[in-house]
C-alpha cells in the first residue's frame, strides 16, 4: 500500500461508482479516458424507495469501514463511520470540522491502551475494532483566550442575509467591488512563496475546473459521521464525465493536511477515471477590502491569477471555471465563477440532491467552445 505525504494510506485500483437508470432519470453519456462509456443518471425522487440505498457500487475503502463512538466534553457524542485504512490524522481532520478543535491540539484516548497513537498510524494497523469508544480532549479555537479572528486558519463566517449571490439573482447588484489594488502585491507574494504540489501534470488542450471542497463536494459537518454519505451524490460520476475535457484542481479554505485527508478519504486521489492536477489550501488565499451591499468589509478570496501565473501555458481567463458555494470567493474573477447550491445536511437530504448531475450537463455542453469568456455562468441552470 502506498502512502501520501502526510502518511495517509492510498489504495490503488478503486472500483468506480456508477448509477444506472432510464430516460426519466436524465441519462448523460460521456467517454472516459480509456474509451469506456460512462452512463450517468441523476436519482429520481421516489417516495417508495426513499429509504432504499441507490444501486451504487461503493468504493472498496468505504465498504471496509468501521464505526467509532467519539465522546467530547462529557456528553457530546460524534458517531463516525470511517474506512479502516484511515490514519489517525484523517480521524482528527473530521473531528476538527465537527467540533472546532484543531487537529494538532486533539488527544484521542481509547484507541490504544495506555498511550496516544501517532498521526500516521492507521486504524487497522492499531487493531481498532468497530464500535470502539473514543474520548476526545481539546478546546475549540473560538474558546481560547485570543480573539476568534486572530486565527489565520479559521473559516469565514457565513454571509449575512442577502450577502451572497442567490441562484437566479442579479450578479451586478450582489457582487463585491474590490476597493484597492493592494491584492496585486499579495498575489505576487503568494506566487513567490507558496508551494504547489503537482499530483498529475496539466494536459495540453484541456480547460480547467477549479472546485471548492466543503459544501460543494463534501458535507464537512454531516452529523451522521459516515464518510460515504459526506460526498455529494454523483461526485465520482461528475468528475469522471468532465475529465476528458477539463483538468481538475481542488481549492479549499483550510490547511493542507485537512485538504489531503478529505480528498484521500473520498477516494478522489485514486479513482481510475479521473485525476486531480493539484490541490490548493488556504495558503494560496488572501484578504481583500471590498464594498458589498453598501458597506465596506474584508474577506478572503481565491485568486485564479495564482493558478494562471503558475500554469500560464495551460490555463487562463479564457478556459477556467471556478465552482464554489460561496460567491465572495469570486471577488477578483466574477466572470469565471459559477455558484453551486451548498450541500449541507447530507444525512437527511442525500437522495434529493441532483446538483452535480445538472452541472455535468452544463460543463459538457460548453466544453467545445473555443473560449468561455463570453458566458454568464450565473445562468447555468437555465442553459438548454
Amino acid at each position: 500500500m502506498d502512502t501520501s505525504s502526510s502518511g495517509l494510506p492510498i489504495k490503488r485500483n478503486h472500483s468506480e461508482c456508477s448509477y444506472s437508470g432510464g430516460e426519466e432519470s436524465g441519462l448523460i453519456e460521456s467517454g472516459a479516458p480509456d474509451g469506456t462509456l460512462l452512463l450517468l443518471t441523476a436519482p429520481t425522487a421516489n417516495a417508495d424507495d426513499e429509504d432504499e440505498p441507490g444501486p451504487r457500487e461503493e468504493d472498496e475503502m468505504v465498504r471496509e469501514s468501521l464505526s467509532l463512538d467519539v465522546v467530547w466534553r462529557g456528553n457530546e457524542r460524534y458517531p463516525l463511520r470511517i474506512p479502516k485504512y484511515a490514519t489517525i490524522l484523517s480521524v482528527k481532520a473530521l473531528l476538527e470540522e465537527l467540533t472546532g478543535v484543531d487537529a494538532e491540539s486533539q488527544k484521542l484516548l481509547g484507541l490504544v491502551r495506555g498511550q496516544l497513537p501517532r498521526d500516521t498510524d492507521t486504524l487497522v494497523g492499531l487493531g481498532v475494532s468497530s464500535g470502539t469508544k473514543v474520548r476526545l480532549l481539546g478546546t475549540p479555537l473560538c474558546d481560547r483566550l485570543q480573539p476568534r479572528d486572530s486565527n489565520p486558519w479559521e473559516s469565514e463566517p457565513p454571509p449575512g442575509p442577502g450577502e451572497d449571490i442567490g441562484l437566479g439573482s442579479d450578479r451586478r447588484q450582489m457582487r463585491s467591488q474590490v476597493l484597492s489594488n493592494e491584492w496585486q502585491t499579495q498575489l505576487q507574494r503568494i506566487v513567490a512563496e507558496t508551494e504547489v504540489r503537482i499530483l498529475n501534470a496539466p494536459r495540453a488542450g484541456r480547460k480547467l475546473v477549479v472546485l471548492d471542497l466543503d459544501y460543494t463536494l463534501f458535507d464537512c459537518k454531516n452529523v451522521s459521521g459516515n464518510v460515504a454519505d459526506m460526498a455529494r451524490p454523483g461526485l465520482h460520476e461528475f468528475l469522471a464525465a468532465i475529465y476528458p475535457h477539463y483538468d481538475l484542481i481542488v481549492w479549499s479554505q483550510t490547511r493542507w493536511h485537512i485538504v489531503e485527508s478529505k480528498i484521500t478519504l473520498l477516494g478522489m486521489l485514486t479513482h481510475p477515471h479521473y485525476k486531480i492536477t493539484t490541490a490548493l489550501d488556504i495558503s494560496s488565499m488572501f484578504t481583500v477590502h471590498v464594498l458589498r451591499n453598501g458597506r465596506e468589509v474584508d474577506h478572503q478570496v481565491k485568486p485564479l491569477e495564482f493558478i494562471w501565473s503558475r500554469f500560464p501555458e495551460h490555463y487562463g481567463r479564457h478556459n477556467t471555471i471556478h465552482i464554489d458555494d460561496l460567491s465572495r470567493n469570486f471577488a477578483l474573477n466574477w466572470q469565471n465563477g459559477l455558484k453551486i447550491r451548498a450541500f449541507k445536511r447530507a444525512d437527511t437530504q442525500l437522495r434529493a440532491d441532483t446538483e452535480l448531475y445538472k452541472l455535468t450537463r452544463y460543463l459538457l455542453q460548453i466544453s467545445a467552445l473555443p473560449s468561455l469568456e463570453a458566458l454568464d455562468h450565473s445562468q447555468w441552470q437555465g442553459r438548454k
